[in-house]
C-alpha cells in the first residue's frame, strides 16, 4: 500500500507506540520522512531505522503491525550507505512521542546527500522541497556534502549530482 499522508504515518506510530512494552526510538528517513515534515509526495515504503533495549523485539512488534496496515517497511542504517555528515546525531527531529516510542526525521542534511546521491528525480525533488521548506540551507549543505565526499567511495559523482541539483534551484 502506497503511503500518501502524514496522518497515515502518525496513526502507523501511534499504534507501534501502543505494542511497545519497552522504550524505543524510531528514526525515519526517505519518502515517509518527506511526507512528515510536511511534503506532497507519495512513497511505497517507511524506511527506518531503531534505537531500543531490545531489536529483536521491537523488529517483530513493527513488522506485525506493518503486516496487518500492509504497509511496506524498510528497515537500514544509513551510515551503512555512506558516511554521514559530522554531528548528524544532533540533527534529528523530534516528530513525537507514542507511549514508550519516540519517533524522529532522522537528520534532514543526511537525508538530502543520500537523495543526492541516488539522484532520482524524486529524489531531488525531495532536497527541492527540503530547501524550500527550510528544513536545510544550501550552504550548509554544501558543507556537510563536501565533508562526507571526502570519506566517500564515489565523491566526483557525488559532488557532480550536487551541482546539477543546485542548477535546478
Amino acid at each position: 500500500m502506497d503511503i500518501t499522508t502524514s496522518e497515515q504515518l502518525h496513526k502507523f506510530l501511534n499504534e507501534l507506540g501502543k505494542r511497545c512494552a519497552f522504550p524505543a526510538s524510531i528514526y525515519i528517513f526517505g519518502g515517509s520522512a518527506i511526507l512528515l515534515i510536511g511534503g506532497a509526495r507519495h512513497t511505497g515504503d517507511m524506511d527506518f531505522t531503531i534505537h531500543t533495549s531490545d531489536d529483536d523485539a521491537f523488529r517483530n512488534i513493527i513488522q506485525s503491525l506493518a503486516n496487518e496496515k500492509g504497509f511496506d517497511i524498510e528497515e537500514s542504517v544509513p551510515s551503512e550507505f555512506m558516511p554521514l555528515p559530522a554531528g548528524s546525531e544532533t540533527r534529528h527531529q523530534l516528530i513525537g512521542r507514542y507511549d514508550h516510542l519516540t519517533a524522529y526525521i532522522f537528520d534532514p542534511y543526511s537525508i538530502a546527500i543520500m537523495k543526492i546521491d541516488r539522484a532520482f528525480e524524486t529524489d531531488l525533488d525531495d532536497v527541492y522541497f527540503l530547501i524550500r521548506n527550510s528544513s536545510i540551507q544550501v550552504d550548509l549543505l554544501e558543507k556537510y556534502l563536501d565533508e562526507v565526499a571526502q570519506r566517500y567511495d564515489e565523491p566526483i559523482k557525488l559532488r557532480r549530482n550536487f551541482e546539477e541539483m543546485k542548477r535546478g534551484l
